[in-house]
């Protein structure tokens, strides 16, 4: 065999080589996309079992994510599997309240930002980091809220163009219902940059659910039973409008705590629902089995229901509450429902 003969064998074999490599790297990504569509895959029936069951499932995907990184360091689908190596563990950090591991999930990101192939991809790298901070369970609250929004503000400034400003400000918008200013002024950052007709139906439902804060809420409505509902006439009295379905199981589980929560102002308090689900039919037996008492409206729609397209819901659960005077005082009542109640000028619970 002549010397060029055996160059080009030798270059054959590399070649077969480097072709089954990245066949096997495709297929291990794939097996890695499957994982994440999958998955835990079990229903619990406690929630010691289901974060047991979540953090077993973490340590597979991160064995998986491990082995993919360290066989394929130079795959495309590297970079990828290291950021979601970093939002694993912090996640993991977050369920076992443990800062080495969010230490470590920040580590992973720095380690690849130095990376020289990742010069181009410095927007993902910075957006990754954007997305632990909220991925932390106290990040829209308080100071971590503010350090939020200038995260923000710096990634929308410096990646003005990048197709993820539009939802990142929405998302933090929503963090700041309770500011109407702040809010408006990011969903009107984001509604020209919002890339699908899907957000920017979002972020104008958004504005016009804050367009309603601080106004008189006129409403009426017939409730399943029969009943007008008339929010004027029920001025004098602090209004809770819940906002639920039964396919909703944080909505439902909500259902029963607006119920006991109207039950402490007895005469003070008018709880009124929204229910989206498409069988109106079906909804009184549901109702009754929540004993809930009061007026819902439901017109067999869902989202697309004229009532809830007017008032620019797109998620649930919500709770408004409305003041004495008909006055929309907050689109997203939570811990702080009761003391939202007093202030509207209820007479205190009685217990």
């Amino acid at each position: 065999m002549n010397s060029r003969a055996a160059s080009w064998m030798v270059a054959g074999f590399l070649f077969c080589g480097a072709a089954s490599a990245r066949a096997d790297a495709l297929a291990d990504w794939q097996q890695i996309e499957a994982m994440d569509k999958q998955g835990p895959g079990e229903q619990w029936s406690s929630s010691d079992q289901a974060r047991a069951g979540t953090l077993d499932y973490l340590a597979r995907q991160e064995q998986t994510l491990r082995m993919f990184i360290g066989a394929y360091p130079d795959d495309s689908h590297a970079p990828d599997a290291k950021m979601r190596l970093a939002h694993l563990l912090a996640t993991r950090a977050d369920l076992e309240q443990n800062p080495t591991e969010r230490r470590a999930a920040n580590a992973v990101l720095d380690e690849l930002e130095n990376e020289p192939a990742m010069k181009a991809r410095r927007a993902d790298v910075e957006f990754a980091r954007i997305s632990l901070f909220m991925q932390r369970v106290d990040s829209l609250t308080g100071t971590n809220r503010d350090t939020l929004l200038e995260k923000a503000r710096e990634y929308a400034t410096e990646f003005s163009d990048d197709r993820r400003v539009a939802p990142l400000l929405a998302e933090v918008a929503s963090a700041y219902e309770d500011s109407p200013k702040t809010a408006w002024a990011l969903l009107e950052e984001a509604l020209p940059k919002a890339a699908t007709p899907e957000l920017k139906q979002r972020i104008n439902d958004d504005l016009k659910r804050l367009g309603l804060l601080g106004k008189p809420l006129e409403l009426q409505w017939t409730s399943l039973d029969g009943a007008q509902v008339d929010l004027q006439a029920l001025r004098g009295k602090v209004v809770l409008i819940y906002f639920f379905a039964s396919w909703s199981s944080p909505s439902m589980a909500g259902l029963d705590w607006v119920r006991d929560l109207a039950a402490h102002y007895p005469g003070a308090v008018q709880a009124l629902g929204i229910c989206l689900d498409r069988d109106p039919v079906a909804a009184p037996q549901m109702l009754e089995d929540h004993q809930i008492s009061w007026p819902v409206y439901c017109d067999g729609h869902g989202w697309q229901g004229s009532l809830v397209r007017s008032l620019g819901i797109n998620e649930l659960p919500e709770l408004w509450i409305l003041d004495a005077h008909g006055k929309l005082l907050t689109l997203d009542a939570k811990d702080d429902a009761p003391a939202i109640i007093e202030r509207a000028g209820s007479n205190g619970p009685t217990m």
